[in-house]
């Protein structure tokens, strides 16, 4: 069956305009987030294919100092405002919350190519064909894509609306041992660039014999691959405001001290159009380039109402659901030197295409587990 259609925004906008004009509670939030998801690969069994519509209405009131929350994936109005009764008879049953924040008023950022129209006409059939057409035989592909369309309206006045695109890419060379392989993640299909991708993907294909593991520590290069899943590790388990609540995230008791080596810059910036969408968080407040860790010194992890109040720092605008926070537009700045120079001072060591099943078992101390993918020899 094809998946269901997106509601148009400007009907959704609508059910939560009247939702918000019956609600008595002190203040109301609205966000509407709904997505459809497809990928689909060259594989011959193809079991990953798929198409399909994913809704999310939350609906937050703060009634007498208390809040109250629900969640729903009805769409009709009816079953919104019996939402909306649930959630001010769980306020009504609530402790006193903490103190509210000022609003934020900055304006949206002007982020370009946040839709794009080949993505949001998307199908597994062409995904398919795309695929095909590009890669060689024996060669695999996987392409995935979304397209959202988010509103959040509150009681303030506040007024965000946004439809986006996003999509991600895997290759490689073939199913056999040493094959080459990349990935790829983008706000359009033009700018995957999959014969790129492919291209890299051939260009680290084995060439030589297997080689016999190192007898003991060796220089380690990690691929952008294997670096983001190490980065989005990072953040999991040390920057958001989950990990700062429960005490788990090691930098804790740590900021503003130089934890990291001082090429280590990490930042979030949803403005960055190489980054994906979507400027605004589920608050609807404006998103801005945020510092995580410069020159090796953690400055802030993600912030969210409860932990500004704990600790002082002041938020950010990373706010995933009602009571967390994490940054979702992570970018590992590069350093000074080039890659060649990287490679010479990392000369018999080993180069990591991909980290797969990586497990973190000990999240205070960021120790982790993972199977290693397209490893290489450096000379």
């Amino acid at each position: 069956m094809p998946p269901e259609a997106l509601t148009p925004l400007e009907e959704i906008l609508a059910r939560l305009e009247r939702l918000l004009a019956t609600s008595p509670a002190d203040a109301t939030d609205l966000a509407w987030i709904e997505v459809r998801r497809g990928q689909e690969s060259t594989e011959k069994h193809r079991r990953d294919a798929s198409d399909h519509t994913e809704r999310t209405v939350l609906i937050r009131v703060r009634e007498s100092g208390r809040i109250g929350l629900h969640h729903t994936t009805a769409a009709n109005l009816s079953d919104l405002e019996n939402g909306l009764r649930e959630a001010l008879a769980q306020a009504r049953l609530s402790p006193p919350a903490f103190r509210p924040l000022p609003p934020d008023i900055t304006p949206l950022p002007r982020v370009a190519g946040l839709h794009d129209p080949e993505l949001a006409e998307m199908s597994p059939a062409r995904a398919r064909e795309i695929l095909q057409r590009m890669a060689s035989r024996g060669e695999t592909g996987r392409l995935g894509w979304a397209e959202a369309r988010v509103a959040v309206l509150n009681s303030q006045g506040r007024r965000r609306t946004v439809e986006a695109t996003s999509a991600w890419a895997e290759v490689s060379t073939s199913r056999l041992p040493g094959a080459g392989w990349a990935a790829a993640a983008s706000r359009s299909l033009a700018g995957l660039g999959l014969p790129e991708l492919l291209e890299r993907a051939r260009q680290r294909q084995a060439t030589g014999e297997v080689g016999e593991p190192p007898d003991g520590p060796v220089p380690v290069v990690l691929s952008q691959e294997a670096t983001a899943v190490l980065a989005e590790l990072l953040n999991r388990h040390a920057l958001t405001s989950e990990s700062f609540h429960d005490g788990t995230s090691f930098l804790r008791d740590r900021l503003n001290e130089q934890v990291f080596h001082r090429a280590i810059n990490l930042r979030d910036d949803a403005t960055d159009p190489r980054g994906l969408p979507i400027p605004f968080d589920l608050t609807g407040t404006a998103k801005r380039p945020v510092d995580l860790i410069a020159e090796g010194v953690a400055l802030t992890p993600a912030v969210d109402e409860r932990l500004a109040q704990d600790t002082g720092l002041p938020p950010t605008p990373h706010l995933v659901a009602p009571d967390e926070a994490i940054a979702t537009n992570l970018f590992l700045l590069p350093g000074l030197g080039p890659d060649g120079e990287l490679l010479r001072r990392a000369d018999g060591g080993l180069w990591i295409g991909a980290l797969e099943r990586v497990e973190c078992f000990d999240p205070c101390a960021l120790r982790f587990q993972a199977r290693t993918r397209g490893v290489r020899r450096i000379e």
